[in-house]
């Protein structure tokens, strides 16, 4: 698993560009190579880590109908909801992945025992509606 989440800075260079809506300018003083990708899909991410895993001469672990090659998906990242076919996934392949949801949660706990990622207490360690200042 990665130390940080994909930033838009890496997910431009594999994937040739950047879907995030929360783009901005590094002329702004924002750099994108800090910010994490969004906008998204899991079709997208999949494909994202077949292409990364390639480009590191490592075993693609996602397939469609048994194809790794995502060239050959009949698929357009950022441009379709839906990819045809059966997807795939070789869990002794070496390339890049998705987690697991136990591996998601594991990490998220950072090892603890917590209700949330580093506390029980939820205004410690996140951001939300209610404790952000916005009063729309």
């Amino acid at each position: 698993m990665l130390q940080t989440e994909v930033t838009q800075y890496i997910y431009e260079i594999v994937m040739g560009e950047n879907p995030s809506c929360w783009y901005r300018n590094p002329a702004e003083g924002e750099l994108q190579e800090k910010r994490p990708v969004e906008d998204v899909s899991f079709y997208d991410a999949i494909y994202f880590c077949n292409k990364l895993s390639t480009m590191f001469g490592l075993n693609a672990v996602y397939s469609v109908d048994g194809i790794t090659d995502v060239t050959k998906w009949n698929y357009v990242p950022h441009k379709e909801y839906k990819l045809e076919g059966i997807i795939g996934q070789n869990f002794y392949a070496n390339g890049y992945r998705l987690p697991t949801v136990e591996e998601w949660q594991y990490a998220a706990r950072g090892g603890e025992d917590f209700k949330y990622a580093g506390s029980n207490n939820i205004d410690e360690v996140a951001w939300y509606f209610k404790n952000s200042g916005n009063i729309s």
